[in-house]
C-alpha cells in the first residue's frame, strides 16, 4: 500500500476526485486520526451542501473544532506561498494571494495542494498576463472582489482561453460597464459558468433576481441572451437554488483558518 506521501500526491494531482482523499485518510487514520476524521467530516459536509439539505448538521461544530485546533498545522506546507486558505473535502483547495504572487508560484502551489478556488487581489497591474496563464486551466471559482477592474479587463478574462472550467465568478465591486458586460455575455471560453456576481460594478447587475420562491430573469439577460446565446448564468431557469453554492467556499461565512 502506498504511504501518506504518495497518496497526498495522488490527492493534488486529481484535485477533483474523492477516492485518493478517502485513500489518503484511511492511511493516516492509525497515526493521526483526527486528520483522517476531518477530511471524512468534511467529504460528508460537501455532499450535504451540494443537496441544500436546510437541516443544520451536527458535523459541523466539529469540523470547526478541528479545524481551529490543527488547522495551521494540515496547511503548513501551502501557507508560506498564500495569504489566506480554506479546507474543502479535507484539504487546502480555496487559496487567497497577490495576482503576480499566483503567476509566479502556480506551479508550486499544485504541487503541495489541490487548490481549485482563488481569491485573487492586485489584479489590474498583471491582468493581461494573468489571464493569458495557463495555469488557471483547472480553477473552478474566481473572486475577483472590489479590485477596480473596468472593461478591458472584464474583456481579458472573457477573451481567455484558460477559463473552460470555471464555474463561478465574483466580480463584485469593481468599475465593469456595458462594454465589459457585452463581451463576458458573449465569450465562448466559458462554457461552464453557472454564477457570476457583477453587484456594484457601473453597469447594472443582470444576473437573476430572488423573488418570493422563484428566481426571475431581467430584462438585461432577456436582451443579451437573445444576442449571443443561452448563458447558464444569465438564465433564472437554469438553477434550483439562489445563489448557487460555490462549493461551500463561503460556508461558514467569514470562516478563514488563515
Amino acid at each position: 500500500m502506498a504511504g501518506p506521501s504518495a497518496l497526498l500526491q495522488d490527492v493534488v494531482s486529481a484535485p477533483a476526485d474523492v477516492a485518493p482523499r478517502l485513500a489518503y485518510a484511511k492511511a493516516v487514520a492509525r497515526r493521526d486520526p483526527e486528520r483522517a476524521e476531518f477530511i471524512r467530516i468534511q467529504l460528508a459536509l460537501a455532499r450535504w451542501r451540494k443537496e441544500f439539505d436546510r437541516r443544520l448538521d451536527p458535523s459541523l461544530e466539529r469540523e470547526l473544532t478541528l479545524v481551529r485546533a490543527r488547522g495551521r498545522e494540515w496547511a503548513a506546507d501551502i501557507a508560506p506561498l498564500v495569504d489566506g486558505w480554506q479546507f474543502l473535502s479535507g484539504f487546502v483547495e480555496v487559496v487567497t494571494l497577490d495576482a503576480a504572487a499566483f503567476l509566479a508560484d502556480a506551479e508550486e502551489i499544485y504541487r503541495r495542494a489541490p487548490v481549485l478556488h482563488l481569491n485573487l487581489t492586485g489584479v489590474r497591474p498583471v491582468a493581461e498576463r494573468l489571464f493569458a496563464s495557463p495555469s488557471l486551466g483547472r480553477i473552478r471559482s474566481l473572486r475577483l472582489h472590489a479590485l477596480e477592474l473596468g472593461d478591458a479587463e472584464a474583456a481579458l478574462l472573457a477573451s481567455s482561453p484558460h477559463l473552460g472550467r470555471l464555474e463561478w465568478l465574483d466580480l463584485g465591486g469593481n468599475r465593469i460597464g456595458a462594454a465589459g458586460l457585452e463581451a463576458l455575455a458573449g465569450s465562448a471560453g466559458l462554457p461552464r459558468l453557472g454564477y457570476v456576481d457583477l453587484s456594484y460594478n457601473a453597469v447594472d447587475d443582470p444576473t437573476p433576481r430572488h423573488a418570493d420562491e422563484y428566481d426571475a430573469d431581467s430584462a438585461a439577460a432577456l436582451r443579451l441572451q437573445a444576442a449571443h446565446g443561452p448563458r447558464a448564468w444569465l438564465d433564472a431557469r437554469t438553477r434550483s437554488i439562489w445563489p448557487p453554492h460555490r462549493d461551500a467556499v463561503e460556508y461558514p461565512r467569514g470562516w478563514n483558518s488563515g
